[in-house]
Parts: structure tokens; sequence; C-alpha cells
């Protein structure tokens, strides 16, 4: 705890402030969003008093939690993508069909609107940015056109390595080991495989993470310890990867996972599908268990009865929307689920 001098609208007089480290819970796009932050309270009153430098530091902190959480891109990694096709501010908005402004303020740190950040996830792909060309051409002028094209068909024949990917390593060493990772460092390459292995036959996003998240959850619930040490959040459609757009992103990267949007009875639905071998020498025989047997039992179930089954399940039901869930709650898993 730190001291300070500032002005405390109770006393009505400048006082001496204590700066404390606190939790708080910040609505970021109508969706409650916890960090800890820094608060300022009077030494005379012990109110609140409210400071301009660490309400900012607050907002900061909370729109980029919002962003981990969700996988939002942030400015840099906008910047970045429209810096890797050579386009200009005005020329990407031009291409999105976007205006010059919108462009400018994300790259300065607004949040961009879902749609919006569904459109720049899929710019991450040169394949996208090609289509996207084949449809709007019409929009740049014939030197901006060629420039780009020849960029991204460069990136659709040799993909260099990709920023979800160096997130992915970067999270091997910068996640704490503990009760949210299943008491295991973070190993992307076992998530992968287990990624593959559960999408040999072809399956929606939504069942896929439920698959994960039950093999996770069972393995730490008989061995005491997870099995790739990922962590799930508690979102709307039940546990999910924390940050599973960047996990999925980074499959894609490696080649070991395609991912097709479909429309299945009025819904859209991402399909995921392995694209390679399972290499099965990541995992221990007891992790090869886990895995075989969450996948017989949840074989050929729905995205609809998966999400539900997890809906009623203690572990999301007791964790606050978007946190992440600790694999204590394991304990509680009810298994063999009760179809």
């Amino acid at each position: 705890m730190t001291t300070r001098v500032g002005y405390c609208p109770a006393c009505n007089s400048k006082r001496g402030l204590d700066i404390r480290t606190v939790k708080q819970t910040v609505p970021v796009r109508g969706e409650p969003v916890t960090i800890e932050t820094k608060v300022a309270y009077c030494r005379t009153c012990g109110g609140e008093v409210p400071v301009k430098q660490l309400d900012f530091a607050t907002l900061e902190r909370a729109y980029a939690e919002y962003r981990r959480l969700r996988g939002v891109p942030t400015a840099d990694d906008i910047a970045s993508l429209r810096k890797r096709y050579g386009l200009g501010q005005r020329t990407l908005a031009k291409l999105l069909g976007w205006s010059p402004s919108t462009v400018y303020r994300y790259e300065k740190g607004a949040i961009p609107v879902p749609a919006h950040v569904e459109t720049i996830r899929r710019l991450l792909d040169p394949k996208e940015v090609v289509n996207l060309l084949k449809t709007h051409a019409d929009r740049l002028t014939a030197r901006e056109l060629s420039r780009v094209k020849k960029i991204a068909n460069s990136g659709v024949e040799n993909r260099e390595k990709a920023w979800a990917l160096g997130v992915m390593e970067k999270w091997e060493t910068v996640i704490p080991v503990g009760s949210q990772t299943g008491f295991r460092r973070f190993d992307f390459e076992k998530l992968l495989n287990m990624i593959v292995f559960f999408t040999r036959s072809t399956m929606s996003k939504t069942a896929l993470m439920k698959h994960l998240w039950y093999a996770d959850f069972l393995h730490f619930k008989e061995h005491g310890v997870s099995i790739s040490g990922a962590r799930y959040a508690a979102l709307p459609h039940g546990p999910a990867l924390e940050g599973w757009f960047l996990c999925l992103q980074a499959a894609m990267e490696t080649g070991a996972i395609s991912v097709e949007s479909k429309v299945i009875e009025n819904w859209e639905a991402d399909l995921v599908k392995a694209e390679t071998a399972v290499d099965a020498s990541v995992f221990t025989r007891d992790e090869m268990e886990t895995m075989n047997e969450v996948a017989s039992r949840l074989c050929g179930l729905s995205a609809e009865v998966l999400r539900n089954m997890s809906h009623n399940e203690s572990a999301w039901k007791d964790t606050p929307k978007s946190r992440v869930i600790p694999y204590e709650r394991a304990a509680d898993l009810q298994w063999p689920p009760d179809l």
C-alpha cells in the first residue's frame, strides 16, 4: 500500500490517500470484467477517492482483460496485420468497406465491434484476403490491388509463423502453474493433439470445447492433474478454452486442423476437422485412456446436448461468467454423464 495526497470530495479538503490493490468488476461492452487494480482511499474518512490517473489505468486493464478473454486483437495486432499485406489505413478501410476513421480508432486502442473482430480474425489467413480481393477488387486502385494480391498469394504459398502461434509459445512460459491449469504447465503440443484426436470426425467448435473440457477435468478428477494445462472459462455456451479463438487459430497455422463455417438448420456453425494424424507419443497411457473414455461417452451427441449437459455442471454454474473455472471443481463433475 502506498500513500499520496489528493482532494477528498467527502471531506471537501486535501487529504492523505492510501493506494490499495483491490479487485474490481468493470463493464466492458456490456460484460462484467473482474481485474486487480489500484484504488485511492481517504486516510481521514476512509471513503473511495476518484483519481484520474488510477481510473484511466483501471479502464486500460479492464479493456486488456476483455481482449484476452475474448481473443480480441490488440491495436498493435491490427496494425501489424495491415502492414503484413502492405496496406495503408485508407486502403484497408476501402477493402473492408469501413470508414478510415474506424481503422484509425482501432489502431489507437478502441475495441472493435464483434462483427469487425470476426473480420479481423479472418484476415489472419491469407486465403481469406485472396477471397476478399476477388469479391471487392473494384474498391482498390489497380496498383493497390496488384500489390496486396502479390503479398496475399505469397502468404498462401509460404505461411509465416503467425501471431497466434507466438501467443501460444508465450502462454507456455507466462501462465502460472496452479489450480487454473490443473497443476500442470500449459502444453500447446498436448492441446493441439487433443484437438486433432477429437476432430478426426468433423465436429462443431462448441462440441469440441466440451470434449476438451471434460477430458482435462475428468483426468484431473481421477489423477490430480490435467492433461494439457489449458485454462477453461465459464462462457455463455458452457465451458470453453480461455482464448479459444487463439488456440484454434494457432492449430490452423500448424496445418493440424481446418475450420469451415456452415449454415445448419438456420444456424451458422464453425466445423473443425483434423488434417493430420494424432501424435500419441505426447500422451501417457492414462491420458490416452481418459480421452478415449470421453470420446466414447460423448460420441454422436449434438452441440446442443453437450451445451445443456455442461450447463448442468456446478463447476460452470458456480463460476462467474467469463471467469476461469478452477480445476478443483472437477470433484463435482457428473461422470459418467446422465444421458
